[in-house]
């Protein structure tokens, strides 16, 4: 059995977001960062079920944003970290309306994502 802490679960995320070979940052772009870059943001951690204390059910979410000269872009950065994050059955819950950045002078969408985690089998669950 085993308890996924927030950290954990944001390395991974990270981990498995790195082969998209886009700039990493888990704080707001300035006009220093490489575009186009993801923001990562903290996951919520939301304990379901417990058994003697020990979280054996939780939830995560999880939020990105894509950052991107261009709207479309954004859109397109966004389908490929779905079909990334859906091999750990992540789904993608929300999609909040792009933002444009007048310091950075690009856009941003995020997109949140929700995962069900069994601490008995170590695993993430698709939420059905």
């Amino acid at each position: 059995m085993r308890n996924l802490s927030e950290k954990e679960f944001s390395d991974l995320m990270f981990e498995k977001l790195e082969s998209l070979e886009y700039e990493q940052t888990l704080q707001y772009p300035t006009t220093e960062s490489v575009f186009p870059c993801i923001e990562l943001h903290n996951p919520l951690k939301s304990i379901l079920k417990t058994h003697n204390a020990f979280p054996i059910l939780s939830m995560f979410q999880f939020s990105v944003t894509c950052w991107n000269a261009k709207q479309r872009s954004c859109m397109d950065m966004a389908k490929e970290i779905d079909n990334k994050l859906q091999e750990y059955n992540l789904t993608r819950t929300n999609t909040s309306p792009l933002i444009f950045d007048n310091t950075s002078k690009k856009y941003g969408l995020t997109v949140t994502y929700e995962v069900r985690y069994n601490g008995i089998t170590n695993a993430f669950e698709f939420i059905k």
